[in-house]
């Protein structure tokens, strides 16, 4: 009988192991890329890589007009989605008035207009195009859009003036470029945009603006595979190495964003779905993996470092034939220095077929400033009934946990030489927890279950988990 319960328990614990329903949930496995962007510009090429699977679409061309590099941008399609190429002076540009949007060149001069020069092959009704803006304390003293589109093979000359004028001295400029018109909605597979020797008239070039496009840096971004960052540049997601289990977590920082051209505070997020471009349905939440268990709990290890009283965020949307039926949110209040374990019971009362799992280190409504710099860490992502297999080996002596007696006929047994603190977790046969329980002192804990047979132990131990197995009741 023994022999029976001991096959059953680790096959059925061996097949909860690999069907993970949130892949990637330890955050071991990252996607990278490097690329060359255009210096004192943020750019679209996280977005084409993760989010459109397009190799980068802002690239550094030897076309040029003049000097040695100019700067191509292409609108591409993939992923489900479209991401035209853009680059703009500013780290975070989120809708809104342009003259609002953070950052910016420094600049103190009155120009007249902007030139340069231009390569084309978009196709109407699309196009490309440039966006000037001006502003002295923050308040917006000149807007300017130009359009450029067409196809011009060779490169073509641009001029546009300023009108009405700039109304005032300015001390900071917003310059953007667009391979379709993003304005308008209107974006187009494979719209390319070239451009070089751009300059400002009436004025001396400032060498910040990099508007001939010479100067260029390397960079290396880092994307959790199966997951989706928040928003499109990737801006307040990292890999980070500190880690509960394994060699990497997930890091989220509330950085300086936009919202219609006021300043507010960003929660960096992750999450296994994602919102497609310019869409207005009420199913514009894509992605998410297969889950129909209607009742579970979400698991996981966090670290919270918040701003003021910021507070974080956990999100899961349950879906059915691709329209979401429930949500189901839940908030992380105060600061937790070393990895904390939290569970998120639910049941949906209703038949899904699908998940998506989301965290963010701000609430949506946790807009002030004070709240830039709150950072969130996740690790360990799972629900109850499919735990994950992070640093999981077979019970190994020299670790030295224990459980005693063992077979167990009277139903209690204990769990010694762990550490304090450490989580032991209790799954029977058809791998369902059945207990938990946090050891506070001495490295032990002891455990009653009522239901005999077999038993698979899971101890958080010193950065590893360890199972044994225990058999409860007589033979």
């Amino acid at each position: 009988m023994k022999k029976i319960y001991f096959l059953l328990a680790s096959a059925v614990i061996s097949c909860g192991m690999q069907a993970q329903s949130i892949p990637n949930g330890n955050f071991e496995n990252w996607s990278s890329a490097t690329y060359e962007e255009p210096v004192g510009f943020s750019n679209s090429n996280f977005e084409a890589i993760f989010r459109c699977n397009s190799p980068a679409n802002v690239v550094k061309s030897t076309d040029f007009q003049q000097g040695n590099f100019a700067v191509e941008l292409t609108t591409v399609v993939g992923g489900g989605d479209t991401c035209f190429g853009y680059i703009v002076s500013s780290p975070n540009p989120q809708g809104g008035n342009p003259c609002n949007w953070p950052g910016g060149i420094p600049y103190n001069q009155a120009p007249t207009g902007i030139r340069g020069y231009y390569k084309s092959n978009i196709q109407s009704p699309d196009s490309g195009g440039i966006l000037v803006a001006f502003r002295n304390n923050g308040v917006c003293l000149g807007l300017y859009l130009f359009k450029l589109g067409g196809v011009n093979a060779t490169y073509t000359p641009f001029s546009f003036a300023f009108n009405p004028p700039i109304a005032g001295t300015p001390d900071t400029m917003i310059f953007a470029a667009v391979s379709s018109d993003a304005f308008s909605g209107i974006a187009l597979n494979g719209s390319m945009l070239k451009l070089d020797s751009v300059s400002l008239i009436g004025v001396t070039q400032v060498a910040a603006m990099n508007g001939d496009f010479e100067n260029w840096q390397s960079q290396t971004v880092y994307s959790p595979i199966s997951w989706y960052p928040n928003g499109n540049s990737g801006n307040g997601l990292t890999r980070t190495t500190d880690a509960y289990a394994g060699q990497y977590a997930a890091e989220m920082t509330t950085y300086l964003g936009d919202n219609n051209g006021v300043p507010r505070a960003n929660g960096g997020g992750v999450s296994t779905g994602y919102y497609v471009n310019n869409c207005g349905g009420p199913n514009c939440l894509k992605g998410g993996h297969p889950f129909t268990n209607q009742i579970d709990t979400l698991c996981f290890y966090y670290k919270y470092a918040p701003m003021a009283n910021d507070t974080a965020n956990v999100s899961i949307a349950f879906k059915n034939g691709g329209t979401t039926i429930w949500n189901q949110g839940s908030d992380v209040y105060g600061a937790a220095a070393s990895y904390t374990y939290r569970e998120i019971p639910f049941n949906t009362m209703a038949t899904i077929d699908s998940v998506i799992v989301s965290f963010q280190s701000s609430q949506w409504g946790d807009t002030a400033l004070v709240f830039i710099g709150s950072t969130f860490k996740v690790d360990e992502v799972h629900f109850k009934s499919q735990p994950l297999s992070t640093g999981i080996s077979q019970y190994n002596p020299a670790m030295g946990i224990k459980a005693f007696p063992n077979p167990a006929a009277d139903g209690e047994f204990t769990i010694s030489n762990a550490g304090q603190f450490d989580l032991v977790r209790v799954y029977n046969v058809y791998g369902q927890e059945v207990r938990a329980k946090v050891i506070k002192a001495n490295g032990e804990a002891k455990v009653h279950i009522e239901t005999p047979g077999a038993y698979t132990i899971f101890v958080n131990s010193r950065g590893k988990v360890s199972n044994l197995k225990v058999i409860v009741g007589k033979e």
